[in-house]
């Protein structure tokens, strides 16, 4: 039998015959790897989207799955409990999202962008399942990540709603709805807040002044 021999680095080169350093050589490998694992796994993303869209909620679940069972790094794993919790939240799965997304806040490596939903929906969830107390913990630790997303302060407020904190709740609707007036959730939501307890604008002439300055009045606010 012959004897086997590592392979020569050398045998790696340029066209004009120069050599090309071996770790070079992997590098470029590895960045090709990594972008065709990068096309795959948006790929399946977005046929899961598509799924979802359609309301062929398993195939889409089975979708993410791949991506999860498939990611190696820490900070994939996270995106894809993310969106499992997402795809979970749209069939009103709410304590089993909830759940996934507490999962994905066990990873500390997560993106940051991640890390702001994993709270900011957990904290959605928690409302729905009337846990108010954790729910303001975790969409304060999202606004704590990224304070210029609507996102969290409207769902604070609605936390803060189910503590009986009108007046702090009214202030985070406020927020939200400045930071992004697109959504008219927040708006609904204060203006709904203010027809069930008139009281929160006698006593901060503050909020008052801004809900005059929004035009925000109680009373119902489209359908949204």
């Amino acid at each position: 039998m012959a004897n086997k021999t590592s392979p020569d680095p050398s045998a790696f080169g340029l066209p004009d015959g120069q050599p090309i350093a071996a770790e070079l050589v992997e590098a470029d490998l590895r960045a090709r790897v990594a972008k065709c694992e990068e096309a795959l796994e948006d790929s399946i993303w977005q046929l899961a989207r598509f799924y979802s869209f359609i309301g062929r909620y398993e195939d889409a679940t089975a979708c993410v799955e791949r991506s999860l069972a498939g990611a190696r790094e820490l900070a994939r794993q996270a995106t894809a409990r993310l969106r499992l919790g997402q795809l979970l939240e749209q069939q009103d799965r709410y304590a089993e999202a909830e759940a996934m997304y507490a999962r994905g806040l066990e990873i500390q490596s997560a993106p940051i962008e991640v890390a702001y939903f994993l709270h900011n929906n957990r904290g959605y969830c928690l409302n729905i399942l009337g846990r108010h107390a954790e729910a303001e913990t975790h969409t304060r630790a999202a606004i704590a990540i990224d304070p210029a997303r609507h996102n969290a302060h409207k769902n604070l407020g609605l936390a803060l709603v189910g503590l009986g904190r009108f007046l702090e709740a009214a202030h985070c609707l406020l927020e939200a709805d400045r930071r992004c007036p697109e959504d008219a959730r927040a708006r609904r939501h204060l203006a709904e807040l203010l027809v069930e307890n008139p009281e929160i604008l006698e006593a901060d002439s503050t909020l008052a002044a801004a809900c005059r300055e929004r035009a925000i009045r109680p009373g119902p606010v489209g359908s949204a």
